[in-house]
């Protein structure tokens, strides 16, 4: 059976413009997704799935800067200040215009989207440094405001500041800097909405020991803020023996102690690398239902959402860039079914939680 209406909770879009590694780091030259990925191109990806996604909320694409901070000197006039910070933040605020345009109709050759496509987007979750010091941090806010303009603006559900790809002393120390809460709280809180913060940390290549530092993050910050927690935080399905497993189930136990704190269904198509993704539904299942469950039994339906991570999805999906969103639909339509989720359970994993956790209403 079909699932019910669908709102992608985690997309990445971008133009034919941004595929170098000067737009985005790791788009090293002869990269597949090196290429235009916008909403006709996801709507292709789509098209071949029993329902298609009546919405969807976009994730930031993980945008080149040319150095961790900016390097600006404290005693430098404010509008120095603005212009290099503007010039550190080239490719973020690029980004933003390019939702801008999404979102306004005023689309361009190569954005991959007619005119009225984005209004299927709805809500944005954008980049921000958060790092930095919050004199910085509110100009850096300033800039975005004005390269989204106020329509685009109202769609930001949402903010990322990836923490995955580094090590777990590293991300400890993210973490640890008194500026990086203080600024969640104050756009994701404080603000004129309540907007959520999503977290990626990939417990596979970096540690479990990252997804633990989120944990205090959350517990730092308070229940003023809703946290979503991307990719299942991206365990190790390369093996069953996964010797992070046990570590992994604590770490999520404790965060799910937080009422504000959802987790996605995403991302599990690359992280059975360095083996082969299983093609068929129940290897795939056999694989992913010690997480899965876990995930349920600690979140409950109310606090997961379904989201495809496309087109990244395309980077260990063995179904092909027509089919792995499809593919991973029938993976968690399975899933659910097999748990015996009731009809309304079901609506909150493909929609109503991301609704929820975004603060977007109805879709």
């Amino acid at each position: 059976m079909a699932p019910p209406k669908i709102l992608d909770s985690h997309i990445h879009l971008w133009p034919s413009t941004a595929t170098s590694s000067t737009d985005h780091a790791w788009m090293t030259p002869g990269f597949f997704l090196a290429k235009q990925h916008g909403i006709q191109e996801y709507d292709a990806a789509t098209r071949s799935a029993p329902v298609q996604p009546a919405g969807f909320v976009y994730v930031e694409t993980d945008r080149y800067i040319p150095s961790s901070t900016p390097d600006i000197p404290a005693e430098d006039a404010p509008e120095a200040k603005r212009e290099k910070l503007k010039s550190w933040a080239k490719a973020p605020l690029a980004e933003l215009a390019y939702l801008r345009r999404l979102v306004t109709g005023e689309v361009q050759e190569g954005d991959g989207a007619g005119e009225g496509d984005g209004q299927r987007a709805k809500g944005l979750v954008v980049w921000a440094p958060f790092h930095v010091s919050g004199e910085l941090f509110e100009v850096y806010l300033e800039l975005a405001r004005e390269v989204l303009g106020q329509q685009a603006w109202g769609r930001v559900v949402g903010f990322r500041y990836l923490l995955q790809g580094r090590s777990a002393e590293e991300v400890k120390g993210i973490i640890g800097n008194a500026w990086f809460v203080k600024n969640i709280k104050t756009v994701c809180e404080k603000g004129e909405r309540r907007r959520a913060f999503d977290v990626g940390v990939d417990a596979h290549r970096d540690g479990v020991e990252t997804v633990e530092a989120v944990a205090r993050l959350v517990e730092q910050t308070g229940e003023g803020v809703n946290f979503v927690l991307n990719h299942l935080c991206k365990p190790d399905l390369s093996t069953p023996e996964w010797g992070g497993f046990e570590r992994w189930k604590t770490a999520l136990g404790r965060l799910s102690s937080h009422p504000n704190l959802y987790m996605k269904l995403s991302g599990a198509l690359n992280e059975f690398s360095p083996n082969q993704t299983p093609p068929n539904k129940v290897d795939i299942l056999k694989a992913l239902t010690p997480y899965l469950d876990h995930v349920l039994q600690n979140f409950g339906a109310h606090r997961i959402l379904f989201g495809s991570d496309w087109p990244v999805c395309n980077v260990g999906g063995p179904k092909g860039e027509q089919g792995n969103w499809g593919y991973w639909v029938e993976v968690v339509e399975s899933w659910v079914k097999e748990k015996g989720l009731s009809e309304g359970e079901k609506e909150w994993v493909w929609g109503k939680t991301a609704a929820s956790a975004y603060e977007i209403g109805e879709f």
